[in-house]
């Protein structure tokens, strides 16, 4: 089942092209890195297919949901999209776990049962520790755990993830990692942006983009990365 689809979408910024033309599908239980040089249109590809961001022209859809006729988009995403921004987005009033529970707090979860949620994700991703902690007061590969974590909570069924590891040590971006194929094996889709070989190891499939578009598809296999 496609669970995101791009069909020959277009992003222009003024006289700018970020995306020309660019066709995707990721589908239940796949996970789809997106690498290419800077500037070739990766994170654009992600807004898009987040409903960040309106395609100039083309269609994106989720399950089926073209998402130009969508009226609610935070609905959709608090409801069924995780994302892992690049600058993380974390909201600096909130402790790490009170940025966990938000998503499913607006989602209409009780509060006792959001907290949970956020308290067994952050273990999972490792910062438990810091759960009654302010971003202001977490080291860099901290607030990216707890970005990690928000982006995992609730029962997602698309992950998008915008160079998840990039403040994480290598032992630690392998257990984002295997975080990440843990949740696609359990059939969520996720899309994954990275400029690490080493992590699009991990991938079913590696799109390069280049100049806005899709250069070369290739699928992965490597076991042993795993």
């Amino acid at each position: 089942m496609t669970v995101v689809e791009l069909r020959d979408v277009t992003r222009e910024h003024g006289e700018v092209r970020a995306l020309n033309g660019v066709s995707l599908e990721v589908s239940r239980g796949e996970l789809v890195a997106v690498m290419g040089p800077s500037g070739s249109g990766k994170s654009t590809l992600l807004n898009l297919a987040g409903g960040l961001d309106r395609p100039t022209s083309g269609s994106v859809t989720i399950e089926g949901r073209d998402l130009a006729t969508v009226k609610d988009l935070a609905a959709l995403r608090r409801g069924g999209v995780g994302y892992v921004f690049q600058d993380l987005n974390l909201i600096p009033s909130l402790t790490a776990a009170e940025n966990v529970m938000l998503p499913r707090e607006l989602d209409g979860v009780r509060a006792r049962q959001a907290r949970e949620e956020a308290e067994s994700v952050l273990r999972e991703v490792g910062a438990d520790d810091v759960a009654g902690r302010f971003p202001g007061d977490l080291s860099g590969g901290q607030r990216q755990r707890v970005a990690i974590a928000r982006a995992l909570v609730g029962e997602r069924r698309l992950l998008l993830a915008d160079e998840p590891t990039g403040a994480l040590d290598t032992a630690t971006g392998d257990e984002i990692l295997r975080l990440l194929r843990e949740r696609c094996d359990a059939g969520v889709a996720v899309l994954l942006v990275t400029h690490e070989p080493r992590y699009a190891a991990w991938a079913d499939r590696v799109v390069y983009l280049r100049d806005g578009e899709i250069a070369d598809s290739t699928a992965v296999r490597l076991e042993s990365a795993r």
